[in-house]
């Protein structure tokens, strides 16, 4: 059955009398799992405010037998998809509503005999407790997610909170400009991609980005960058999930640059703005704009470039993104003074 048709169903459901008078829990639990189920399909094809309508706690709440593991399942859900909401629109996230809401709900986790359930919210605790800069709590909080999702044998989700670390860390220490630490990652990061081939396409698609990355900054391994890009974004059109693919195309027109080959970086960065302006992804609309126009000024067009750089500067002010709009104006205004 389509998702579309599913989704028509569940908003039938949810208002109606013999769900809300039911007696038994596992309707409940059908229909919550169905919510977040179509709310997560949604979320792959960047449809939000679909995705967030699928599982608004306000269809639910008047339910018999709406338990707390419903309103936890529920809540972090919610929070997932505006994360990537404030990722995709250039939204600044408000971290400090997002843990409390997450916090109220500690009392009953003690209650709670589905462990999944469990797992999940410890671990959707320790994102909200970092994301509030308490790095303590926050890898308590992910030790305790861990040990359940080793004992459910849930490794997929291990894999994924392995490959949220490594790529953390590795952002800290791109932050510190800390090249030589850096390089440290690379066999640690073949490590990570072995055993996320075993338990997660997801956390694949994640690690084999990131270990091309390096390839590109640090090493210049241009071709095995291109090799690593490649096999990432595959995953990533496997999966289906549009956020992150935009992302994708970018990075191999980003190695295309720096091979020389300028018409094939136009091709990937066009594709990435394609799917992006699809979306609405604002910064994966600004950024290729820019490095098209990089290339062009490259190529001695200058006026093709201003085009992009323009258009750049557009989108960020549309959307008020001051980095963006701070990043077009730079470069336009390094373009009026070469030709002074």
């Amino acid at each position: 059955m389509k998702r579309t048709l599913l989704y028509i169903m569940l908003l039938a459901f949810i208002p109606s009398t013999v769900l809300s008078q039911s007696r038994d829990i596992s309707k409940v639990d059908s229909i919550v799992g169905l919510a977040i189920s179509l709310s997560e399909e949604a979320l792959f094809e960047a449809k939000f405010e679909e995705a967030k309508k699928a599982v608004d706690l306000l269809y639910f709440e008047n339910f018999t037998n709406y338990k707390p593991k419903h309103k936890i399942l529920l809540t972090i859900q919610d929070i997932r998809i505006t994360g990537f909401m404030n990722i995709v629109f250039a939204r600044k996230a408000n971290n400090l509503e997002n843990f409390q809401k997450l916090k109220s709900l500690l009392p009953f986790a003690k209650d709670l005999d589905d462990y999944n359930v469990l797992g999940q919210y410890f671990l959707a605790l320790s994102i909200a407790y970092r994301s509030i800069g308490k790095s303590d709590s926050s890898s308590i909080y992910q030790e305790r997610a861990i040990s359940i999702f080793d004992k459910t044998r849930n490794f997929e989700e291990v894999a994924k909170i392995r490959a949220g670390n490594i790529s953390r860390h590795h952002n800290e220490l791109l932050q510190e400009g800390k090249k030589q630490e850096i390089l440290e990652l690379i066999p640690k990061y073949k490590e990570e991609i072995a055993y996320s081939k075993v338990h997660s396409m997801y956390a694949l698609s994640y690690n084999t980005r990131h270990l091309a990355q390096i390839y590109l900054r640090q090493t210049f391994n241009y071709e095995e960058a291109l090799r690593l890009f490649n096999l990432s974004l595959g995953l990533r059109n496997e999966l289906g999930f549009k956020p992150f693919i935009p992302a994708s195309y970018s990075s191999l027109g980003d190695v295309y640059i720096k091979m020389g080959a300028y018409d094939q970086a136009i091709k990937m960065y066009t594709r990435s703005l394609e799917i992006a302006k699809d979306i609405g992804f604002v910064r994966y609309q600004l950024y290729p704009n820019l490095q098209m126009g990089d290339i062009y000024i490259e190529k001695k067009q200058a006026d093709q470039a201003l085009e992009y750089y323009l258009e750049a500067l557009k989108l960020a002010t549309e959307n008020n993104y001051i980095y963006g709009i701070d990043q077009s104006i730079d470069k336009i205004r390094k373009m009026d003074l070469t030709k002074k």
